[in-house]
């Protein structure tokens, strides 16, 4: 067998690692499409499509089930154990504590210990506060194993740190409740419980979040609920951000995340992080989103991919229900419809539910304080299981098992797929497995069929896992292809996953073309403006651009012939309809040209994958000339607006580009290999490197030839 002589040769990436484009939108109802095309090329754009997880928090539940090994121990076993929901994140609340002398909040779950108490004076740690919370803790970190993901949130400061005296919120609830003097101790006191939590007790903290629902009117002195502080955009905010950075360091943690702001709305969420400073900003490893309303999923989506920075869904759940006389199934369908939405539309790369349990049972109450009772687990409710202290037992409900639809098999480290409607999909290119998870609100058998024409593999059936009004994480058997076409029956009130093993891919990143040698040229930019010229469309960052003109375009010499196996683009944000009936094209001398894709509608902000077979040594992006010829670029003429492309592929293999079978190399290699060095504009050591008249070459020539090859 021979092998090339090229083999290796181009390795490297570009500074920028390949993002992935989603054009996905989100409808409520069941689906109204009839053909769902799942692709391993289109995958999400925010964490490069991985995803990480999902979640609850622990706060206050734990807080109230702690005292009980056994309730905390059925806990971490339906949560987050293998034969139980599988979750791998817990969020983890850092409570602030209320002055000792206070006594106004009623639940008897959420007056949450602080670690610190005031002794003649002077502030000291108290690390034996919280055990309830950390018992639970301890023990989903042990159930979810190698996966578990361990974030610490604040409510609130501690009392002695606020404005108001209270740790429930100021006494104008407009106001910031963090003392101005306050914010490096603030920051010096979330940093120190996490150090403790991580050295002396062993739990690695990924990550910290120092405000929840910062700028809302929601926190106020002497609460009957819950403790609470306003952090007003901007200044405030980004202060307490960096104060929390240094903080972090100063303690030997500054690989720990710091994230902002867990915002209640989606919307004001995306205000919040356009109001933080620069410094801030970069301080910002993630943004946490709440969802409890806000429709800006698609605009904070983007905001997150032009700063570089990961997404997640923090926190959301309520007493919504949704289905066709669901019954209890209701619940869980509601639930279901948010999750597709946040995961496709924003793609979140971890989706965390408020409280797992939010009701109690007790007759008793606890100190001193009368738990709420069973809720109707039939209709809509918070929490997905209640805690029966009488019974010394966690009840389960429907949308506990809908809620497992989604997380018993779409697992962390799974590449999320673009997709649309009432669809979840996911792909793990390693153990080539995919899993789709649908839902289906109608009261009628709905009908979907999934083309996974551009996977490869040997896959012929899908093993089906249902729950429904009657079922509860049910093997309901398997499900055929026609061809690569799944056809799904999705049974009325019902949330199915299919799991398709045997499924592959060409799909690989190694593959990436390095273009830092390249030849760049492109036409005009606007105004002859070179800050926006061609050159910015192989930078690597996603936030420059070209803006060029009426009959644009962006090439790049490749210095040697290659066989293309995909491009990959990203539209400039803002004008991603100037991309359409835009062409990827190839050619082997830059004067004839094969146009291998051309952009057939409107693309999300992010980079798209097309996978497309060409050989060539040009690449360019161009538009058509004259005015555009579709109904969404109103523009007088096609202009040439990208902010990033990449192509993929090897160099082209010749028989003159091989090593023989005996290892020697002949005269056609050599001028091969000349050719190359040549149009790389490689500087040659020595005329020895040229083939003799007679087509020979000598021991210096080829010694020549293996360390600019070889070594």
């Amino acid at each position: 067998m021979k092998r090339s002589v090229f083999s290796g040769l181009m390795s490297g990436a570009l500074a920028c690692t390949l993002l992935f484009q989603t054009c996905s939108t989100f409808s409520f109802p069941a689906a109204a499409v009839n053909t769902v095309t799942l692709s391993p090329y289109r995958i999400h754009t925010v964490n490069d499509g991985v995803f990480e997880g999902w979640g609850t928090s622990l706060c206050w539940w734990a807080n109230r089930i702690g005292y009980s090994d056994s309730l905390s121990q059925q806990a971490a076993d339906a949560f987050y154990g293998e034969n139980g929901l599988r979750l791998n994140i817990a969020r983890f609340n850092i409570g602030g504590g209320d002055d000792p002398k206070h006594d106004h909040i009623t639940r008897t779950d959420s007056n949450m210990p602080g670690y610190t108490r005031i002794e003649n004076g002077k502030t000291v740690y108290d690390w034996d506060a919280d055990a309830a919370q950390r018992n639970v803790l301890k023990r989903c970190v042990k159930a979810a194993g190698k996966d578990a993901i361990v974030e610490m949130f604040s409510n609130s400061p501690p009392y002695y740190m606020t404005n108001s005296g209270c740790s429930t919120g100021a006494i104008d609830p407009g106001k910031n409740n963090l003392r101005d003097d306050s914010y490096p101790a603030f920051a010096a006191y979330l940093a120190e419980v996490c150090a403790h939590y991580q050295n002396e007790w062993g739990i690695p903290i990924q990550s910290v979040e120092p405000m929840n629902e910062p700028h809302t009117f929601y926190w106020r002195a002497m609460s009957n609920k819950q403790e609470g502080c306003r952090f007003s955009m901007g200044d405030s905010q980004s202060k307490i951000v960096l104060e929390l950075q240094k903080a972090l360091t100063a303690r030997g943690m500054q690989d720990t995340i710091v994230c902002a702001s867990d915002e209640t709305s989606i919307d004001l969420q995306l205000d919040e992080w356009n109001a933080f400073s620069s410094e801030a900003k970069a301080a910002l490893s993630r943004i946490d989103t709440h969802g409890y309303s806000g429709v800006k999923r698609k605009e904070l989506k983007n905001a997150a991919v032009s700063a570089g920075k990961n997404l997640w869904m923090s926190e959301f759940d309520g007493k919504g229900t949704a289905g066709s006389n669901a019954g209890a199934m209701g619940a869980g369908l509601w639930l279901a419809e948010h999750i597709t939405a946040d995961c496709n539309e924003m793609q979140a790369s971890a989706w965390i539910l408020w409280q797992i349990i939010d009701s109690h049972v007790c007759a008793a109450g606890y100190n001193g304080k009368k738990d709420s009772g069973m809720p109707d687990i039939n209709g809509g409710f918070w929490g997905t299981a209640v805690a029966d202290h009488d019974r010394n037992t966690i009840v389960l409900s429907k949308k506990y098992y809908a809620f497992g639809q989604y997380t018993r098999y779409i697992r962390p480290g799974m590449l999320m797929l673009d997709t649309t409607g009432n669809t979840m999909a996911a792909y793990d290119p390693d153990a080539q497995q995919l899993v789709i998870t649908v839902y289906n609100t109608a009261g009628s058998t709905a009908q979907l069929q999934y083309d996974l024409s551009e996977f490869t593999g040997s896959f012929s059936n899908a093993k089906i896992i249902r729950t429904s009004q009657s079922e509860n994480w049910a093997d309901a058997g398997t499900a055929a292809f026609s061809g690569r076409k799944l056809n799904a029956a999705l049974v009325p009130n019902s949330i199915t996953t299919y799991i398709i093993d045997g499924v592959g891919s060409n799909l690989n990143r190694e593959d990436q073309i390095d273009l830092s040698d390249a030849v760049l040229s492109g036409s005009i930019a606007w105004r002859g403006d070179e800050t926006v010229s061609y050159r910015n469309a192989f930078d690597g960052n996603l936030n420059t651009y070209f803006d060029g003109v009426g009959s644009g375009y962006a090439m790049a010499d490749l210095g040697a012939v290659y066989d293309f196996t995909a491009f990959a683009y990203c539209p400039r944000q803002g004008y991603e309809n100037r991309c359409v009936d835009a062409r990827f094209e190839v050619s082997m001398d830059g004067i004839n040209w094969q146009t291998v894709y051309t952009i057939p509608e409107i693309p999300d902000f992010g980079m798209h994958f097309i996978e497309r077979q060409a050989v060539g040594r040009y690449v360019r992006y161009s538009v058509p000339d004259g005015a555009p010829q579709n109904n969404v670029n109103h523009d007088d003429v096609y202009c040439c607006n990208i902010a990033e492309l990449a192509v993929y592929g090897t160099l082209h293999r010749t028989e003159a580009g091989d090593i023989n079978d005996d290892g020697s190399i002949n005269a056609a290699d050599v001028k091969l290999m000349l050719d190359y060095l040549v149009s790389k504009e490689t500087q040659l050591d020595t005329e020895a490197a040229d083939m003799n008249s007679d087509g020979i070459l000598n021991a210096t020539d080829l010694t020549l030839m293996k360390r600019r090859f070889f070594l």
